[in-house]
């Protein structure tokens, strides 16, 4: 039989090395990282909630704007990325060992970076196209376009890509760099019609399907509704144990039909599915 010794030096070899990557860790500096990180995690919360309630509170009240909502989604997602940089920086700066490699990589950086930057210039050209198209607003949220002979409407847009909703209910995911190179055909840009979104939750013992007859008749009886844009549908959104998300969406002709047709659909929402005389 074969035995092996332990090598009694092992152990302290392998301590020497976590202390020349890492350097003496002192507590304050572990503190300090705890703490970066807990504030980067708490102000992208709090970043988050403020925009999805800003976002939810224009809806409620029919006063959400294509472009605000653009630049909200943007601006929020920039936001969050500062953040979590600044508290990545701060924290690599507590230990020293760190900070003399990322100096050794600061002084090699001349061919690196033009490695990275010619292997992620698709990526860094979506990402500066995010931001342009949340500020110059080529398209918005909500807007119908159409792209290489697709037609749908823009759901949500990102720093890298944008999300288009077709027809069909599929999902489109066009990178920001393409929309901001190719010709792109915005048919409700420049023009004066509204797209209207009522948002309606039933709860799990209401009737839905008198929701969905209700809301088409408000939207049928509506004048200003745009007949030469896609006909007044309700859509289920999700279902859960709250119940189940209808979502009323039509185009008006005009600001003031777009803003009746909200309140009349939220009015007979009420009435439908909770009693409630408006």
């Amino acid at each position: 039989m074969l035995l092996l010794a332990a090598d009694p030096a092992a152990p302290s070899r392998a301590t020497s090395l976590v202390r020349t990557i890492l350097g003496d860790i002192q507590p304050r500096s572990l503190v300090i990282v705890a703490v970066m990180i807990a504030m980067a995690a708490l102000l992208s919360r709090f970043v988050n909630s403020f925009v999805h309630r800003n976002i939810e509170h224009h809806r409620s009240t029919g006063t959400l704007l294509p472009e605000s909502a653009t630049r909200l989604q943007i601006s929020r997602r920039i936001l969050v990325a500062i953040i979590w940089i600044i508290a990545i920086s701060i924290s690599l700066t507590q230990f020293p060992e760190l900070r003399g490699f990322s100096a050794g990589l600061l002084a090699s950086a001349g061919i690196s970076g033009l490695i990275v930057g010619f292997a992620a210039r698709s990526t860094l050209g979506n990402a500066v196209a995010g931001v342009t198209i949340a500020f110059a607003q080529p398209v918005r949220i909500g807007d119908e376009i159409e792209v290489r002979g697709d037609r749908g409407t823009v759901e949500d847009i990102t720093l890298l890509f944008t999300v288009v909703r077709l027809w069909d209910g599929k999902r489109m995911i066009v990178p920001n760099d393409t929309l901001s190179t190719e010709v792109i055909k915005n048919l409700t840009l420049g023009s004066v019609s509204r797209l209207v979104r009522v948002d309606v939750l039933v709860p799990p013992k209401g009737d839905g399907r008198a929701l969905m007859e209700a809301l088409l008749g408000v939207a049928a009886a509506e004048p200003g509704v745009d007949h030469n844009a896609a006909r007044p549908r309700v859509e289920i959104l999700k279902v859960d144990g709250a119940g189940a998300m209808l979502r009323l969406s039509a185009t008006c002709t005009d600001v003031a039909s777009a803003e009746r047709l909200t309140q009349a659909a939220l009015a007979k929402a009420a009435q439908v599915v909770y009693g409630i005389q408006v």
